[in-house]
């Protein structure tokens, strides 16, 4: 029997994104929110899940957005990881909208208003019980009711089975420094220099390259 694997792709996963925004803001925001520029992309060098811009980065004429931004590298975790992370941003949205400072140190602790706002919002602290010293309140778990409201959402969640490599986590080759030559008299030498013209003194022979491949 052959098995048939449905196609997936970047735009499929930002429609289901969108539905679940869309969702989201009407059961858990009163609709309130204006819908952010959704993206997938790279983090780069950020330890992130995902990221709401403070400010509106997209402009246009007569139009601005702010942006909520998915880690294309984590984007195939688990559908329901992946909402928890979503909502947490939104919340971030939100709390940027209606003048509520929840994180400091440039952004990375998350303080006790943005812990608020996520019991306020669907989200939950069943695992972390005290505050990261690095991070803050950063790791809200979802209510067992969001939980089971999002599963009633009807998202395709195999449309989150599509990941970017993360090339920061693929191990460093190391640049080649020394290059081993012989003489067919058998001695060795070594030199910093990939290309080399020398003849042995012992026998007068030319050294040839005998690195193993």
């Amino acid at each position: 029997m052959t098995k048939t694997i449905e196609a997936t792709n970047v735009e499929k996963m930002t429609i289901e994104l969108h539905k679940l925004f869309n969702h989201l803001n009407t059961t858990l925001f009163e609709g309130k929110l204006p819908v952010p520029a959704i993206t997938i992309e790279s983090k780069g060098n950020k330890k992130a899940y995902g990221w709401c811009s403070v400010d509106a980065i997209w402009k246009g004429e007569d139009v601005e957005f702010h942006e909520i931004g998915m880690a294309s590298e984590h984007i195939n975790r688990p559908f329901m990881e992946t909402a928890t992370t979503f909502l947490h941003e939104i919340v971030h949205l939100h709390n940027g909208l209606n003048g509520i400072k929840d994180t400091s140190r440039n952004y990375t602790y998350h303080n006790k208003k943005f812990k608020q706002q996520c019991e306020a919002h669907g989200m939950e602290y069943t695992v972390m019980t005290e505050p990261c010293s690095k991070n803050g309140w950063n790791k809200p778990n979802l209510t067992d009711a969001t939980y089971s409201m999002i599963k009633s959402f009807g998202i395709d969640e195999s449309a989150f089975k599509l990941g970017r490599i993360d090339f920061t986590a693929l191990p460093k080759m190391k640049k080649k420094t020394s290059w081993k030559w012989e003489c067919p008299c058998g001695t060795v030498v070594r030199s910093s220099k990939p290309e080399i013209n020398i003849a042995c003194l012992d026998c007068g022979g030319q050294f040839e390259n005998a690195d193993e491949e």
